[in-house]
C-alpha cells in the first residue's frame, strides 16, 4: 500500500513536471516568435531561420548521443559535413517538393549519416548494441 504522504509528494512532482513542461513550451514558441519578427526586421530570408531550426534539431537528436566525440577533430568535421547536408536537403526539398516529401528524404539522409558514423566512429557512447 502506498501512503497518503507518498501519493502527495507524486501529485506535486507530477504537476511541478507540468508546469515545467509549460513552461518549456511557451519559451520555444515565444523564442521562435521572435526569431522571425527579428528576421522581418532586419530584412532576412525566412529559409535561414527554418535552416537553423533544422540545424537545432539534428544537433539535438543526433549530436547528442555523439556528445563525447566532439573530441575528437575528425568527428567534428564529418558531422558538420553532415549537418550542411542536412539543411541543404531540407531547404532544397523543402522549397521545391513540400513537406510530404520531405519525410522520405530525411529518412533516407538520416540512414545514410548514421550508416556513416556508425562505420567510422562506432555506435553512440553509452548505447549497448
Amino acid at each position: 500500500m502506498v501512503s497518503d504522504a507518498k501519493m502527495a509528494v507524486g501529485a506535486r512532482k507530477s504537476l511541478l513536471d507540468r508546469l515545467a513542461l509549460l513552461g518549456a513550451a511557451l519559451l520555444l514558441i515565444g523564442t521562435g516568435g521572435a526569431a522571425f519578427v527579428l528576421a522581418d526586421k532586419y530584412h532576412i530570408s525566412d529559409a535561414w531561420i527554418f535552416a537553423g531550426c533544422a540545424s537545432l534539431t539534428l544537433f539535438a537528436i543526433v549530436g547528442w548521443p555523439y556528445r563525447s566525440q566532439f573530441r575528437n577533430p575528425t568527428f567534428v568535421k564529418f558531422f558538420v559535413v553532415w549537418l550542411l547536408v542536412h539543411v541543404f536537403v531540407f531547404l532544397l526539398v523543402l522549397g521545391y517538393l513540400g513537406l510530404l516529401y520531405y519525410f522520405p528524404f530525411l529518412a533516407l539522409e538520416l540512414w545514410i549519416g548514421y550508416a556513416i558514423a556508425i562505420r567510422l566512429f562506432g555506435h553512440p557512447p553509452g548505447r549497448t548494441h
